[in-house]
């Protein structure tokens, strides 16, 4: 099938649809783009400038629904939460017997 000439019975071709949201959903979506990105490891300047960036479209959106305000206390909360746990993968040659990741938490 040509690449600029979609089947439309084909049930493999992507179809995105948009759905109805209030202002909860909005808040929770908005949750889940700062916990993601708190768990990447980002801080809360980053965080609020992914916010302030229309490329991240969906973010972007709900910067504009909720405002500044909003968006900083969900921010505050997902690093508070995640800033805590932090991930560290060490890559060991093979002759060296492999080992169990382990987690590090901070002392704050």
């Amino acid at each position: 099938m040509p690449y600029d000439n979609p089947d439309p019975t084909d049930p493999q071709e992507l179809v995105g649809v948009e759905l109805p949201g209030d202002e909860c959903v909005t808040r929770e979506m908005a949750a889940a783009f700062a916990d993601e990105f708190a768990q990447l490891g980002y801080n809360r300047a980053q965080i609020q400038a992914l916010y302030r960036n229309a490329f991240y479209a969906g973010a972007h959106q709900a910067w504009q629904l909720l405002g500044d305000e909003e968006i900083a206390r969900l921010v505050d909360e997902s690093v508070n939460v995640w800033s805590r746990v932090r991930y560290v993968v060490t890559d060991r040659p093979d002759e060296i017997e492999a080992q169990p990741l382990r987690l590090i938490r901070s002392r704050s």
